[in-house]
């Protein structure tokens, strides 16, 4: 049966039963002299070998994309719509969320007009979404796609418009630490280097990412300074999501604010019981379990959240404003703390350990938060002795350094007790 969707753009035969050795040779010779022609600025002569590679090898999605790009670039519109055209749709249709979106900001790109793949691309999206909400996705199966799988279809369309593809170099940097951020950026394709630079230090690896993460997502809702530099390790695809693009959608579809809320929440809480010592020991099973009896709670500015000398009844995490920390001497003299920011976590251990805090804690500005209450604490975290360890370590650590930097009058930074 004939294909109607994508069919082989070039008319040159191939033998069906072709050897598979024999085959891959030829598709490496073509790609080779694909990048040749490519370097020598002769396009025709690549959309040329990619295509055979096409005819070769129909389901080598990057090679049909090379083909795409290739038909732009020699300004044949339509050929290259259709060739993004039928990527879209097969990414969407495999899971490949990501990949599609790409496609179909390369379509826009070309034909802003263009609105039938990006409808398309929103109903398939929300149908996979509807079925791994009834079910589990198989384990070949993508996750949805963090925030958009969780859009409304017509958000979805009216973003997809707006986002920015950004393609990046291998070896050039993509946020900087200590910028203000403003945006969040989803890999596409491609992998990144995440780095940090602690004070009189050398810069050392966090993490090696790849295609489908998500990084910088504080800067949707907070211009505070980046906390790492993300480097490209190789050339790299992106969409990037701008704060300015929430607020602007947000004016035309309220219901996209508690989206946004609910996916930094989430986001948060996971950093949280991944990277706090206090929560690596527990079991995924037992982190969701966690993770879902957090509530929300919003404060004026001058809001006492911990008292110096009482003793903390929740685990607090800072989600959105900023909060003032002091230390009250013997004399009555006050002595600032670094201030909390978004993404701060503080009482866990006067918490879990049934210590008095060693500071007050008072809000700023307007802030929302997240609180853990001692009951769950008791239940679902306090009964695991490897987190009870953790606990006796790290409150020795902040405890003997509040002491030390409190004692030789030095200025406070990083970590307290508190």
């Amino acid at each position: 049966m004939r294909r109607t969707v994508a069919p082989v753009t070039s008319r040159q035969e191939v033998p069906v039963a072709l050897p598979p050795t024999e085959a891959q040779q030829l598709v490496r010779q073509h790609k080779d002299s694909a990048a040749a022609n490519i370097l020598q600025g002769k396009p025709a002569e690549a959309l040329a070998d990619y295509r055979k590679v096409v005819e070769l090898s129909p389901h080598d999605s990057a090679a049909r994309l090379k083909v795409a790009e290739l038909l732009a670039q020699l300004g044949q519109r339509q050929e290259a719509v259709r060739e993004f055209h039928y990527l879209a749709i097969r990414y969407a249709a495999e899971g490949q969320t990501l990949h599609a979106i790409a496609a179909c900001k390369l379509i826009l790109a070309i034909d802003p007009e263009h609105q039938e793949t990006q409808e398309n691309l929103a109903s398939l999206i929300a149908m996979q979404s509807a079925e791994q909400s009834t079910e589990a996705a198989p384990p070949e199966k993508p996750a949805p796609t963090p925030l958009f799988s969780q859009l409304p279809r017509d958000v979805f369309v009216a973003l997809l418009g707006m986002l920015e593809v950004r393609r990046v170099s291998g070896g050039e940097p993509i946020i900087t630490e200590g910028e203000r951020g403003h945006s969040m950026f989803i890999l596409v394709q491609g992998t990144v280097r995440v780095v940090h630079t602690p004070e009189n230090a050398l810069p050392r690896t966090l993490a090696e990412i790849g295609e489908g993460s998500f990084f910088g997502e504080m800067g949707l809702i907070s211009d505070a300074p980046r906390t790492a530099t993300v480097i490209a390790t190789r050339d790299c695809t992106l969409l990037e999501v701008t704060r300015e693009m929430l607020a602007q959608l947000s004016a035309r579809f309220p219901s996209l604010e508690l989206v946004v809320q609910q996916f930094y929440k989430d986001r948060l809480l996971d950093n949280l019981l991944k990277s706090n010592p206090v929560f690596q020991p527990l079991s995924d099973a037992q982190k969701r379990a966690i993770a879902q009896r957090f509530q929300s709670r919003s404060v004026e500015p001058g809001t006492v959240l911990l008292q110096q000398g009482q003793r903390s009844s929740a685990l607090h995490l800072l989600l959105r404003g900023r909060c003032s920390v002091v230390h009250q001497d013997p004399e009555g003299s006050e002595r600032p703390y670094p201030d909390m920011t978004e993404g701060s976590v503080f009482g866990e251990i006067s918490l879990l350990l049934d210590l008095r805090v060693t500071a007050t804690v008072r809000a700023a500005t307007p802030c929302l938060l997240l609180m853990l209450d001692q009951e769950t604490v008791k239940e679902l975290v306090l009964p695991h002795p490897e987190v009870r360890r953790a606990l006796t370590q790290l409150s020795r650590e902040r405890l003997d350094r509040t002491a030390a930097l409190l004692s030789d009058g030095a200025e406070v930074q990083g970590s307290f007790l508190i």
